[in-house]
């Protein structure tokens, strides 16, 4: 199995959002063959508010990340806001505790991996 960072000769996650590689699983529903994105479990837009500091560390909002295919990744973030993300969201075990969440990965782990999924806003 290829390692995230062998991507290119990118060697950090900041340098690409999209890895692809033959034998990559989504995090969150568990599809196979896909183009992963990499979602911050902390929001990087929430990494300079007092509470996220309070709350993590600096290192835990830096590599917190979960590799998801793009429908899921989309998913996440048309249902909740990045304070929500922060502040309840922040580990894929809570984020599939949710209804719609549920919802969607029951959904899309019977749609083919190579069908364009339009999450709707």
């Amino acid at each position: 199995m290829k390692s995230v960072f062998d991507s290119d000769n990118k060697s950090n996650h900041e340098s690409s959002d999209e890895v692809d590689f033959e034998d990559a699983i989504c995090e969150l529903c568990s599809r196979t063959e896909l183009m992963l994105t990499r979602h911050h479990l902390i929001p990087q837009s929430r990494h300079n508010k007092a509470r996220t500091q309070r709350n993590f560390s600096r290192e835990a909002m830096k590599t917190d990340i979960a590799m998801l295919c793009r429908p899921c990744h989309s998913q996440i973030h048309r249902i909740f806001a990045n304070h929500e993300l922060a502040s309840y969201y922040h580990t894929i075990e809570r984020l599939q505790t949710h209804s719609e969440v549920q919802t969607f990965i029951n959904w899309v782990k019977k749609r083919p991996a190579d069908l364009k999924i339009r999450v709707r806003r």
